[in-house]
């Protein structure tokens, strides 16, 4: 996260031309409506039908809108088309999920713990500080960024640094999938009604909340930009959801559940996509 993955991001959005990053912009607005749709289905879900207080339910709503397109995004796209051509899709979610949809959790739980203790930071300032810590403390979100930049100014990078980097990036995918397995394993779960709910919702709901905005946005079905995208939002959810738990004290025995049901959940919702995809 820190290290393999920015290197990959940077390599995949530099290499592309600034007509093609223009033209993918429409997948960004498809992913970032669908993840806040998502989020706000996951919150309500959790608060009004499973009565979680406020903290809890910004975690049950990570959970549905958070999708591990940087942990398993890699492994996944660049099976199918190939190392190089996913960087861009999976930059995009990267930036959604950190600049918006992690920032957002993170307010809600830190409003509600302020409001519950007396304290009150001015709602800019905990916007502020979140946002700042999400990009400038976040290297796999800097380094795409970076990398937009640089496509956009017209400025290239030397071969030599692109292919050091593309190495370092190659790490990705193994490492990801291992990490990943890590958490799972060292997590107890159990199976509620809840838990079986918010991964439905994660596993299922949301992809169909990306394929219609999509829709909505004139995205073309069977195109690249259109398969990748909804194979992003049909992931599992990720490790964030545990770290931010633990972290609060709060849902630790539920997030750990729905990370590992969601991700067991896409052996068969994945690989049904891939076929109906014809990948």
């Amino acid at each position: 996260m820190n290290f393999a993955l920015p290197a990959s991001l940077f390599v995949g959005t530099v290499t592309v031309s600034r007509s093609a990053l223009e033209k993918d912009l429409v997948l960004f607005f498809a992913l970032l409506i669908a993840l806040l749709l998502g989020y706000g289905i996951g919150f309500c879900t959790a608060k009004l039908i499973f009565k979680r207080n406020i903290v809890e339910s910004a975690i049950a709503a990570l959970g549905v809108a958070f999708s591990a397109g940087p942990f398993y995004g890699p492994a996944l796209l660049g099976g199918i088309y190939g190392a190089d051509k996913g960087g861009v899709a999976i930059s995009l979610i990267s930036l959604v999920l950190n600049v918006v949809i992690v920032p957002l959790s993170t307010i809600i739980i830190k409003i509600e713990l302020e409001r519950k203790s007396g304290q009150h930071d001015s709602i800019s300032k905990l916007i502020g500080s979140s946002v700042f810590q999400a990009i400038f403390k976040t290297p796999f979100v800097w380094a795409p960024l970076l990398g937009f930049v640089f496509v956009f100014i017209g400025l290239s990078m030397p071969t030599v640094v692109l292919s050091s980097l593309k190495l370092i990036g190659q790490a990705t995918a193994g490492v990801a999938v291992f990490v990943a397995g890590m958490t799972i394993a060292a997590n107890k779960f159990t199976v509620t009604g809840e838990v079986v709910t918010l991964t439905l919702l994660k596993n299922i709901a949301l992809p169909l909340i990306f394929f219609g905005i999509a829709l909505m946005l004139q995205m073309s079905q069977g195109t690249t930009m259109f398969n990748q995208g909804l194979l992003l939002a049909a992931l599992p959810s990720g490790p964030m959801i545990v770290l931010l738990s633990t972290r609060y004290k709060q849902y630790q025995k539920e997030a750990s559940s729905i990370l590992a049901l969601s991700t067991v959940g896409m052996l068969i919702t994945v690989t049904a996509l891939i076929m109906i995809l014809h990948l």
